[in-house]
């Protein structure tokens, strides 16, 4: 006749319950194993010696010193205790155990976690050498010279060469670190700054991406200046105001405009929340000057001019903020022009007259020769 299942709670057990018994029996049944992890509760303490109780498996023994170190308070009977098996028959016959080990593993295993997460750590720096500085999250980890953001770029020292002072300097400090690499069996663990910054930054950007919106004006500071524009923070995250976003101006670098550390104001323009970008400007919150076209500057008209590039098919001039004309070679001169610069060179004040006014592509076409004989230059707004 078959066996009925037990019942438990008024009811029968479910499958899950009657494979977690199984599963139980089968544990207690099988013989222990070195390096697996057991629980069990004191039963007697003699001298150096802690017997611990298995519950039905073969008893432990665990050196009552390594225990209080470990748990960091007296070990008493009745104790319940988390052990690592280091040999599964030591010579009285019961297996020998470990708290310091057991605690050493689980920490290994979440600290794998943490590098499956991507989660941040907390950590002090207990150590440092040529290579890098030694921190405490449980068990030693490493975090390498390039992986220190603190300290910006730095070369490892050469052979025999002293630790550098600045990396001495962190002992003793806490660093915000990620794990990037786990591998207890050969006792490695490296841990990182410059992915803890970059995390912490995807975190802010993908908070700040829920809470601004387009159109949103914000009040930073530069933070850094690239070949294609500036970094904004603006509190709750950073942002790029890209070069051509940074001044209506062409007559001057964008790059040249700002440096790390200006306070500037600057516009929401664009929000990706899946790259977690945000995409700022700084002269859309100044007026175009596009709109002064057609009124202050109008075609025929002869203004004050200053030569800002020079290019094999003529020059650009500048004849007020943000608003710049191109002088075609063949109007540079009353007289064939065979380069640029033989007519004219960049800071040259100079008259012009508009001949050519194009809004939808945003271009002014300028002449030299046809300024000449007109009445004074009109004044520039």
């Amino acid at each position: 006749m078959p066996a009925r299942a037990r019942v438990t709670n008024g009811g029968p057990q479910t499958m899950a319950e009657l494979l977690a018994d199984a599963e139980e029996e089968e544990r207690s049944l099988r013989p222990l194993r070195s390096g697996e992890t057991v629980e069990g509760t004191v039963a007697g303490i003699s001298g150096d010696e802690v017997l611990v109780d298995l519950g039905g498996r073969s008893a432990g023994v665990l050196s009552l010193r390594e225990a209080n170190a470990a748990l960091g308070a007296p070990l008493e009977p009745g104790d319940s205790v988390l052990a690592l098996v280091v040999q599964s028959e030591g010579p009285q016959g019961n297996a020998v155990l470990s708290l310091r080990r057991a605690r050493r593993a689980r920490r290994w295993g979440e600290l794998a976690e943490l590098q499956a997460s991507g989660a941040l750590i907390e950590a002090p720096v207990v150590d440092a050498n040529r290579g890098g500085v030694v921190v405490d999250v449980g068990v030693r980890g490493f975090v390498p010279l390039s992986q220190l953001a603190s300290l910006g770029a730095l070369e490892r020292p050469t052979e025999g060469a002293a630790v550098p002072d600045v990396v001495r300097a962190l002992v003793g400090k806490g660093l915000t670190l990620k794990v990037i690499e786990v591998d207890e069996r050969r006792d490695r663990l490296i841990l990182s700054e410059k992915a803890a910054l970059q995390e912490q930054r995807r975190q802010r950007k993908a908070r700040a991406a829920a809470q601004l919106s387009v159109g949103d004006i914000l009040d930073g500071s530069v933070t850094h200046v690239t070949g294609f524009g500036l970094f904004v923070d603006v509190g709750i995250a950073d942002g790029l105001v890209h070069r051509s976003e940074i001044t209506w101006d062409k007559g001057l670098n964008p790059l040249a405009v700002h440096r790390v550390g200006d306070h500037v104001r600057v516009v929401v323009t664009a929000i990706d929340p899946e790259k977690e970008r945000i995409s700022l400007s700084i002269k859309r919150l100044a007026d175009d000057p596009w709109t002064r076209v057609g009124s202050a500057f109008v075609e025929g008209g002869v203004y004050e001019a200053r030569i800002t590039r020079l290019m094999a098919f003529g020059a650009f001039a500048r004849i007020g903020d943000g608003l710049e004309g191109l002088i075609h070679v063949s109007e540079l001169a009353p007289h064939r022009v065979a380069q640029p610069a033989d007519a004219v060179k960049v800071g040259d004040q100079v008259r012009v007259k508009i001949v050519g006014i194009d809004p939808e592509r945003r271009r002014l076409s300028l002449s030299i020769p046809q300024a000449e004989g007109q009445n004074s230059p009109t004044p520039n707004v």
